[in-house]
């Protein structure tokens, strides 16, 4: 019974400590310190793209197999707040209508958990093989010489099958550590006084048109007070 009891403190700490813990990132000085900047009544606004090496380095989590990442910091004006949602974000793939919002960290997360190999998958394994035994003397039948026993040795290749059992996937504790980690560095949403800045997860569908051109860029739409602003995305 202590041991429960101990074990249930021990858990309201943990989720205090997390719920306590800052997210999002670091807003840097100022708005035009990032790569792309604007100012929409009163509320200036920052963006940078994470190249795939950037999103690697940021996160444990493997992001840059499904998403496009932003990281984005709001500055209210002076003694007034900005309402930060995520359903005020749009990514566009530049002139087209491919267009999502951003996704929340428990869906990109789910999308993220590794699904385990079915049977058929499995891989062919091709490994050296090598046999010993022992021989014993007698009279060879073919040219009639005698032979000496003794202990010999072959060597070859066997190819062989993976095992019938699939291989294992992610588990469901590593989609909820995906899911904290994601959590924890996204951009905060409520009422903020303060600049606050973090990430934006948009899982863009891939298309013909997409696949063939690498050269696409993207922009990111933010609508504030029913007005649009537009930030083309190096």
């Amino acid at each position: 019974m202590k041991l429960r009891t101990c074990l249930a403190v021990a858990l309201m700490c943990v989720v205090s400590l997390s719920a306590e813990a800052p997210r999002g990132t670091v807003p840097r000085a100022t708005a035009d310190r990032y790569p792309v900047h604007a100012v929409q009544g009163g509320v200036a606004i920052g963006a940078t793209l994470l190249t795939p090496d950037q999103t690697r380095k940021a996160f444990a989590s493997d992001v840059d197999r499904c998403c496009v990442v932003v990281e984005v910091a709001l500055y209210p004006s002076k003694d007034s707040t900005v309402g930060v949602s995520l359903n005020d974000f749009v990514l566009r793939v530049t002139g087209t209508d491919v267009a999502v919002k951003p996704s929340v960290a428990k869906v990109l997360a789910a999308k993220l958990q590794k699904k385990a190999a079915s049977p058929r998958d499995r891989d062919i394994n091709i490994v050296p093989t090598t046999s010993v035994g022992y021989e014993s003397g007698g009279y060879d039948p073919v040219t009639g010489q005698r032979r000496s026993g003794g202990i010999y040795t072959s060597t070859g290749v066997g190819v062989g099958i993976g095992g019938s059992q699939p291989q294992p996937g992610s588990t469901d504790v590593d989609r909820n550590t995906m899911e904290l980690e994601l959590g924890e560095k996204g951009l905060p949403e409520g009422e903020a006084a303060v600049p606050v800045a973090g990430y934006l997860y948009f899982s863009l569908p891939q298309t013909k048109e997409k696949a063939k051109d690498k050269k696409a860029t993207h922009q990111l739409e933010y609508m504030f007070n029913g007005n649009k602003v537009v930030l083309a995305l190096p």
